[in-house]
């Protein structure tokens, strides 16, 4: 198999730029997009033939399409199976009912840890060691991450949009705030969640009659210390909508989240207080408590596809950094040696990549339409195919994919985009009307790159056909 695709390979890279389909050509030429910042790339999987190869060795930034190559290294490196483990300690004894030397959490980077979830382990450390009290300080133990600088404005300047957080060792809703707006007659309705003990909201939010729009633009979001506040306006045709909000620090999220689990299982309250916490390791004396398993790496992998989940897409290439060895603390440049060690076991030669976080949300992340083409045609082979391919949006069912409306592609391509400004991409695989399967890969970069879509749909169109 790896001489096939080393030849297969070769034979890629050994093509000249094909032109492009007449309708493609079209679509990109009405909206003024140079053929030169497009690259394609096809093959027919069941018998290997390179279909259309057009600028596929040209480095392009891939946006999030670029979570093709941490989803397949992960599902590789890391087996479907894999799972993240969240442990909660305690000092003995445990006397009288009562937790005396504090809670220590030990996390390992789970992205799918959630407030439902620390209620269910809340729950069972009250039953289990007939705990009616936890005293006194809460401990954070991150050591499975190493510690680095993170600032969530760099990548565009709105360091509360959810998609800019990081992932850490402990995380809780992805370290993010969610608010519903409901809008009535005269009112906007906002609900928090989760509720957080101490957490004050100072709304100032206008009912409007402009159009819904880019909604999240008009909403100035800012937290100091237990107060959040948001200003702006909200469009009444918006109907009920969400925004996630990124708390600004993780430690602290998730140590109100606990106190609000703990005080819904215990009956007890703080009276609005914010528990005490800390940074410390769990101490060598330390009881288990409880051990939090989180769902499988193949659950994660498809929810991280689907709705193009820049947190997890982070928390899995940090997770491959600690393939080698488990004792190393996470960090990107681990994770980015642990990729390109696969790539290379596999006799590949991706000269042009360039790894930032593994999620696409970077600025700097580089790709050819050749290389991730390859990827997916060996994947499409592999044990793991199944579930990669299950990770992407379904044409005009599901995901990112959800709202395409052409009737002829609908159910008939699995793929993942991505966008950024001046980037547009999309990959994965295709079925045509014949019922042959195809790897694709698409990505513009350019000024114009938004206004790409209706050549990326005549590029879908002129597959289906062949």
């Amino acid at each position: 198999m790896r001489i096939m695709l080393a030849a297969l390979s070769m034979l890629f890279c050994s093509c000249a730029s094909a032109q492009l389909p007449a309708p493609v050509m079209q679509a990109l030429q009405a909206e003024g997009i140079p053929a030169d910042q497009v690259s394609v790339w096809v093959q027919r999987l069941d018998d290997g033939k390179l279909v259309l190869s057009h600028e596929a060795q040209v480095p392009r930034n891939p946006a999030s399409v670029m979570k093709l190559l941490t989803s397949y290294a992960a599902l590789e490196l890391l087996t479907p199976n894999f799972r993240w483990a969240t442990q909660f300690h305690t000092r003995p004894p445990i006397t009288s009912g009562k937790i005396s030397a504090g809670l220590w959490v030990r996390g390992s980077g789970d992205p799918s840890l959630s407030d439902a979830d620390l209620l269910n382990v809340a729950s069972e450390i009250k039953q289990k060691w007939a705990v009616q009290e936890i005293c006194c300080q809460l401990w954070l133990d991150s050591a499975a991450f190493k510690t680095s600088p993170f600032n969530p404005t760099a990548f565009d300047g709105k360091p509360y949009r959810a998609y800019n957080a990081p992932a850490e060792a402990i995380m809780l809703n992805q370290q993010s705030i969610r608010v519903e707006f409901s809008p009535n007659a005269k009112t906007l309705v906002s609900v928090l969640f989760p509720d957080l003990p101490g957490l004050k909201k100072k709304f100032d939010i206008a009912l409007s009659n402009d159009d819904c729009g880019e909604w999240k633009e008009r909403l100035q979001i800012k937290r100091d210390g237990d107060i959040l506040s948001i200003k702006g306006t909200y469009p009444t045709d918006c109907g009920d909508k969400y925004i996630d909000i990124y708390w600004q620090d993780g430690q602290d999220f998730f140590a109100r989240g606990w106190q609000a689990a703990w005080e819904k299982v215990s009956a007890s309250s703080t009276n609005g207080n914010a528990v005490k916490w800390a940074v410390g390791n769990v101490p060598k004396d330390a009881v288990l408590l409880h051990e939090h398993i989180s769902k499988p790496l193949a659950d994660i992998v498809r929810d991280m596809n689907k709705t193009s989940n820049n947190v997890e897409a982070r928390a899995l290439y940090l997770a491959l950094s600690r393939f080698a060895d488990a004792t190393q603390p996470a960090s990107e440049a681990l994770a980015e040696r642990a990729i390109r060690d696969w790539i290379k076991a596999k006799n590949w030669n991706f000269a042009e990549l360039v790894l930032e976080n593994g999620s696409g949300l970077s600025r700097i992340e580089r790709i050819s339409a050749e290389h991730l083409g390859l990827l997916l045609s060996h994947a499409f082979h592999s044990p793991v195919m199944p579930e990669l391919m299950s990770s992407l949006p379904v044409y005009g069912l599901d995901g990112t994919l959800k709202t395409r409306k052409d009737t002829a592609l609908y159910g008939k391509a699995h793929l993942k985009t991505g966008s950024l400004e001046q980037v547009r991409a999309i990959a994965g695989y295709m079925m045509n009307s014949q019922g042959r399967r195809y790897a694709l890969v698409w990505i513009v970069n350019g000024e114009r790159a938004q206004r790409s879509k209706a050549a990326q749909e005549a590029m879908l169109n002129w597959l289906y056909q062949q």
